[in-house]
Parts: structure tokens; sequence; C-alpha cells
């Protein structure tokens, strides 16, 4: 019988087997270096539209499978763990936060005396959280609908640009189509030109 054609084999008898392949698909590299433009921008948000999103591998090359609660807390550092108010709207929302908590306790404590400070000290907190959670939630949505205008936005552009390539082309085959009707015109072959009385 015929062999498998699709997959070679290669007996490695020298060589150690414990080496990983490295037929690993590696990365394409982007056609052009762009610096952080609004084009830049553009492709870290939405990705290289020159790539097939649904053909990426992840890091390991393997399939993704659903990550687990140890796999997640690997996955965090120290770094992370440091510098979460980094992360887009979080400095807004806590700080929106801690006044909150601020205002509602602080109220809270003076219009109820020291008999209830424990109270006012869990008002504080609840209000924190509360107002945290709801401006964090606000603006990412207001951070995915900008993204969604974006999106809209390089749509619109690229459908203009290919309006204005269809413009000038059409020019284009007018003008070369109105210069052949001026050199029929002016041509000694065209009967047209001849006119007898």
């Amino acid at each position: 019988m015929a062999d498998d054609t699709r997959e070679p084999t290669t007996h490695n008898s020298g060589q150690n087997s414990a080496e990983p392949p490295s037929e690993l698909p590696s990365k394409p590299q982007p056609k052009h270096e762009l610096p952080k433009s609004q084009v830049g921008k553009l492709w870290d948000a939405f990705g290289n539209p020159e790539e097939p999103v649904n053909m990426l591998p992840n890091a390991t090359g393997k399939k993704a499978n659903d990550a687990s609660v140890t796999q997640a807390m690997k996955s965090m550092s120290l770094n992370n763990v440091t510098s979460f108010h980094k992360a887009p709207c979080a400095r807004d929302s806590l700080l929106l936060g801690i006044g909150a908590g601020f205002g509602v306790g602080g109220v809270k404590g003076v219009l109820g005396g020291l008999r209830s400070m424990w109270t006012a000290c869990n008002w504080a907190v609840g209000a924190f959280a509360i107002t945290s959670l709801a401006t964090y939630e606000f603006c990412q949505r207001r951070r995915i609908q900008e993204l969604d205008g974006m999106k809209k936005a390089v749509e619109l552009m690229k459908e203009l640009k290919l309006k204005k390539q269809r413009e000038k082309e059409q020019q284009a085959a007018e003008a070369a189509r109105l210069v052949e009707e001026e050199r029929k015109r002016k041509s000694w072959t065209h009967l047209a030109n001849y006119k007898f009385w």
C-alpha cells in the first residue's frame, strides 16, 4: 500500500526527542511599523486587518481551554496588583467612590453622634463600593460606545475613500473617452469629418 504523504515521518536516531518541535506558527510581522498615531491606536484597539483573527493560536500554540481560578491567580503578578489604579476608568471611579463614602459617612456620623459611629462607617464603605462600581461601569460603557463610534468612523472613512477612488476612475474614464472622441473628430480617416456640398 502507499504511504500517507500528508505528514512526513522522520526518525531522529541521533537527536534528542525531548526537544519541543519548532513548527509553531510564527506571528507575521506587520507590513508597516506605525508610530502611536491615530492609525496605530486603531490597530491596537481593533487588531491588524491583515491578520486572520480566528486563526491565531494562544501563547503555547495549543487550543484554548477554559481557564481555572488557579490559572488566573498564576497569571497575576505583583506588578498588576500594585498598579490596578492605572487601568482605564479605575482612578476616576475610585476617587468618586472615596468622596462619596467620606461624604455619606461624615454626614451619618455627624447626624447620629458617637452612638452611630459604627453604622456611619458601614454607610461610608457601602457608599464607596456602590459609587465606585457604578461610575466604573458607566465609564466602561462610555468607552465601549466610543470604540463603536471609532469603528463606524473607520468604516465610513473606508467607504469614503472607495467612493472617491471610484469617482476618480470614472473621471479618468470620462477624460479618456473625451480624448478618444476628440482624436476621432480630428482624424482624417473618420468619415463624418468630410462635408460634401
